[in-house]
């Protein structure tokens, strides 16, 4: 199997090369710290004659649509160099492709195909957000009709020629139509709750910690935290010993002191404002609990911290 060398991901100007046409108008839908969604826009009046080039291999899936039928004598595919043959794929049929598997075609008429560009980070994330199994794998039978993902292809193609045409809101929104229509329609797993073993899910254990990073003071009650959580206040605190190995109280104030070294590493702040500033009622409190944690006061942590510093530099 090849293997993106120059980690270009495979839409827009790039998958026009491997199908060897002059250009693809393409969009990337990016949604702030979430992976993207690429589109790209595959047109030829003579089609792909010749089978298209290799594709690099890279963690992610190419759902087409085909917006015109293919030609009369089928769609030629490999997959892992594997030959098909796909008779009869009409407009609006699907084809879905693991990149990781060097999917080719061959084409002998026509063309006008959308193609999805869906990194697995994107349906991690999506799953993660649904709270069900990760997607290992998507399935469809080869240009067999989707009348609903025709549809919103339709829809989204201006886009590609006019971008400004379309709200961020609107394009982030089709992002999440997108991938859950592809989830439930083509992912066999998609709607089994996963199993932790006890701990907490992946989203839930970010949001635990997103809210005990910004309540490093202790005001966050326990109840609220399990409530954000969607678990009761018992289930919680055993889910959360089993992911962090701790309580939440003790991952608080290990929280604290990692929070007190970034600050007396980065800052000349007295050590009494770092106690107030990393949750601690007073700076006798803040140095015995860091000196349990760390080993030494942190008078003499910062002295050794800024000696080993100034040797590295």
């Amino acid at each position: 199997m090849s293997s993106n060398s120059d980690g270009r991901p495979a839409y827009g100007e790039q998958m026009a090369e491997y199908f060897r046409l002059p250009e693809a108008r393409s969009l990337v839908i990016r949604p702030t710290a979430k992976p993207q969604l690429a589109i790209t826009r595959l047109v030829s009046p003579v089609g792909m004659p010749e089978r298209t080039r290799g594709i690099p291999a890279e963690k992610a899936f190419v759902v087409s649509i085909h917006l015109t039928a293919a030609a009369k004598s089928g769609c030629d595919l490999w997959v892992d160099d594997r030959h098909s043959r796909i008779e009869h794929w009409p407009a609006g049929g699907v084809g879905i492709y693991d990149l990781e598997s060097n999917p080719r075609v061959r084409n002998r008429g026509p063309v006008d195909w959308v193609h999805y560009h869906v990194p697995r980070a994107l349906l991690d994330t999506f799953t993660d957000d649904a709270e069900t199994t990760r997607i290992r794998t998507l399935a469809c039978t080869h240009g067999s009709v989707d009348p609903v993902l025709h549809g919103m292809t339709l829809m989204i193609v201006p886009s590609l020629e006019s971008p400004q045409s379309f709200c961020a809101l609107f394009l982030d929104y089709f992002r999440l139509l997108f991938c859950a229509h592809v989830a439930h329609t083509y992912a066999p797993s998609f709607g089994a709750r996963p199993e932790y073993r006890g701990g907490l899910a992946p989203w839930q254990k970010r949001r635990a910690t997103e809210l005990l990073a910004t309540h490093l003071d202790g005001s966050l009650r326990l109840a609220t935290l399990a409530h954000e959580c969607g678990l009761s206040v018992s289930y919680f605190y055993r889910s959360f010993r089993k992911s962090f190995g701790t309580s939440p109280r003790h991952y608080l104030i290990q929280q604290r002191v990692e929070r007190a070294k970034q600050l007396m590493r980065t800052s000349r702040a007295p050590l009494s404002q770092v106690a107030l500033e990393t949750g601690f009622p007073d700076q006798a409190t803040f140095s015995r609990t860091f000196k349990a944690l760390a080993g030494n006061s942190p008078g003499r942590w910062r002295r050794e911290a800024q000696h080993r510093r100034l040797e590295f530099e």
